[in-house]
């Protein structure tokens, strides 16, 4: 009888391929994530683009950031999901160097330009609420600082393309090397660099996003002394219009419907407050109950002012917060780039997915928040809205 030979080596590819695929499998919670911002982000920015660009042209000083920083969602969407995506279906056989260094430069490159992008937006607002009466970021200034942060953030991010790539990882478990898109530590040089590199564009960050924060309580502190100031004016008005209601005596009604009486009485400096809001508010009166104050031109303007202020502060704030998680991300890969893989199912891992994701949050909600607090746009989507109905109708 003849003996069967089991000394021939198992497949290694094969190995490799069962490997690759129980990681695969724990990502796709994340893979049905993006692929919802994806959908959501793609759509919501390119009707954005729409909307501000071909339906507002005559509301573009206020709004003028609004659709280039739509573009840049719109490819940080699609960059990142391409990215999450090739990294859960090939988590440990990842297909291409070349691949790996363009999607993740990418990727840097749209969150750094967005960052940059709403920091020169809260200078804009801090001058448009802050410093009104002074000179203001005209276009020139506008399209000049666009020119400033594609060129910087260029140079910033630049160094992805060196210091990542295609990087051999092993499985103690099966015995094999796969391949990751990860940081480069080997050489001890690339190590060195990378620790640099990776310091100085935390910095930026964390820089960027100081100037955001710093710029907005600064508006935040001015428009709430303005809505103090405000409320002080309104009770005051009210308070002299109760005095005006009171029944005037016979005898005096004469008095008060001389042609004198009704010019105006100044005492020194001091004049009437109702003559000094009578360009900003005008009272209404009913018989139903107290004066209403309607809103002139002036304020309904102001009023649109504040709204897209308050929409930029929560812009701003989402991308904030979806930076933290990334930067504590990039932090942990390049601290240890193989700790994601080594327990795929444990708590580390879910953590690490739920990092990843949160970079593209921002840029998928944005959409949502310029219907929240831009009442121009909702009417323009009303408008297109109607029409549509209607030509159904016919």
């Amino acid at each position: 009888m003849t003996t069967q030979n089991w000394t021939s080596y198992p497949d290694t590819g094969q190995i490799l391929r069962q490997w690759n695929g129980e990681i695969s499998r724990s990502f796709t919670l994340s893979t049905v994530v993006h692929s919802i911002l994806f959908s959501t982000g793609t759509f919501g920015n390119l009707f954005i683009i729409f909307i501000y660009n071909f339906k507002m042209k005559g509301y573009k000083d206020d709004r003028y950031f609004i659709p280039i920083l739509a573009v840049v969602d719109i490819l940080a969407c699609v960059f990142s999901t391409w990215f999450a995506l090739t990294v859960n279906i090939f988590p440990v056989m990842f297909p291409n160097d070349i691949l790996c260094k363009c999607l993740l430069y990418v990727n840097y490159l749209t969150t750094q330009c967005s960052l940059f992008l709403l920091v020169v937006i809260s200078v804009q607002r801090f001058l448009k609420i802050c410093r009104p009466f002074q000179k203001q970021m005209t276009l020139y200034w506008k399209r000049l600082s666009l020119a400033i942060i594609a060129v910087a953030t260029i140079i910033i991010v630049f160094p992805e393309l060196i210091f990542y790539g295609k990087v051999p990882v092993k499985s103690a478990k099966y015995n094999v090397t796969g391949y990751i898109c990860g940081p480069i530590r080997t050489p001890e040089n690339m190590a060195t660099g990378l620790i640099t590199f990776t310091a100085a564009a935390m910095s930026v960050s964390v820089l960027s996003i100081a100037v955001i924060v710093i710029m907005y309580l600064y508006i935040l502190k001015h428009l709430l002394r303005q809505t103090r100031i405000r409320k002080l004016r309104h009770r005051t008005s009210f308070s002299r219009s109760d005095v005006s209601d009171n029944p005037v005596p016979d005898d005096d009604r004469d008095q008060f419907d001389s042609p004198q009486s009704r010019r105006p009485e100044i005492n020194g400096n001091r004049k009437e407050i109702n003559e000094v809001n009578v360009t900003k508010t005008t009272l209404h009166v009913t018989n139903d109950g107290p004066p209403k104050l309607k809103r002139s031109s002036g304020s309904k303007i102001k009023l649109s002012t504040r709204r897209l202020t308050f929409m930029f502060m929560t812009i701003s704030l989402t991308n904030v917060v979806s930076n933290i998680p990334t930067i504590v991300y990039v932090i942990l890969c390049v601290n240890d780039p193989e700790a994601w893989f080594r327990n795929p199912y444990g708590f580390l891992q879910q953590l690490f997915q739920f990092m990843r994701a949160m970079r593209v949050v921002n840029h998928a909600m944005n959409p949502f928040l310029y219907g929240l607090f831009d009442g121009r746009f909702r009417d323009e989507i009303r408008k297109l809205c109607c029409k549509n109905i209607s030509k159904i109708d016919l």
